[in-house]
């Protein structure tokens, strides 16, 4: 892309630019490729950055999004004037898009093919802004995720997900909104919940395992060793800002046997 900042889409699609750009491609975010050409997937990328307050101006930060996809975040940090953005995630680069629109684009955004689980500052780096949208809910050990966050962050963590303040879910039920926290307790809200959807109860999606309420995510950050604020909470879903705190995380703070196994760890090279 070019040197100069511009933190609009381009003007017009390059020559060789058609629509057989999108097809055959599971595409989950709108977003604004061209002026007035948008990738066709149902979630708006400019609101989302929105809600997570997404810096206008990235020059001179080294950006990290984990869970990709189709890059369009990625793509929307370097529009941003980013200067350097890592793409991140399990799925095929080729197969999920990314490939198509880093070359529409002639992006130099470079995509990180793994798993959160096994994701080493000592390999990508540490960054100064991560994006982590969209991704906890799907993981089945959130709380190590989070730890591992905590070791490639530098400046500023966004998080967004989907949080159940809005809906429970209980038993032989698939639709949200369907038991409010609140109608079972004043107090309940903030009492730090995780539900746990063995059968992909939320949307049908076997691949969504936790449905955590805000309280949960601020309390799992705080205790991965961020600062953490709630950005805002809309239809089942919520944004966060999380900086770290100087020093181990909380969770090793204490004679616990996360902090054995942390020395374990560390003695073998794994942490």
């Amino acid at each position: 892309m070019s040197s100069v900042w511009n933190p609009r889409p381009p003007d017009s699609a390059p020559p060789a630019f058609g629509e057989t750009l999108f097809a055959g491609i599971a595409w989950h975010h709108r977003w604004e490729i061209f002026r007035g050409v948008f990738t066709p997937g149902p979630n708006p990328v400019a609101l989302l950055c929105e809600h997570i307050q997404l810096p206008r101006d990235l020059r001179g930060r080294r950006v990290l999004d984990i869970g990709a996809w189709n890059g369009c975040f990625s793509f929307e940090c370097e529009r941003r004037g980013a200067a350097e953005v890592v793409a991140f995630g399990p799925e095929d680069p080729e197969a999920a898009g990314f490939n198509r629109l880093r070359d529409a684009l002639g992006s130099s955004v470079k995509y990180h093919r793994g798993s959160i689980y096994d994701i080493d500052a000592r390999t990508v780096g540490t960054f100064d802004v991560v994006l982590f949208l969209g991704v906890l809910y799907h993981l089945r050990y959130p709380l190590l995720a989070l730890d591992k966050l905590r070791r490639l962050t530098t400046g500023v963590l966004l998080v967004e997900s989907h949080v159940i303040d809005d809906g429970l879910i209980p038993p032989n039920r698939s639709r949200l909104r369907s038991f409010l926290l609140r109608r079972a307790s004043r107090t309940l809200a903030n009492v730090p919940l995780w539900q746990f959807y063995r059968h992909g109860e939320l949307g049908g999606d076997p691949s969504n395992w936790f449905g955590p309420n805000v309280r949960a995510v601020l309390d799992g950050l705080g205790s991965a060793g961020f600062d953490a604020a709630v950005l805002g909470v809309w239809s089942g879903r919520a944004a966060f800002r999380a900086t770290p705190r100087p020093g181990p995380a909380e969770f090793l703070s204490e004679s616990t046997y996360e902090r054995q196994y942390e020395v374990i760890l560390k003695s073998v090279g794994l942490a």
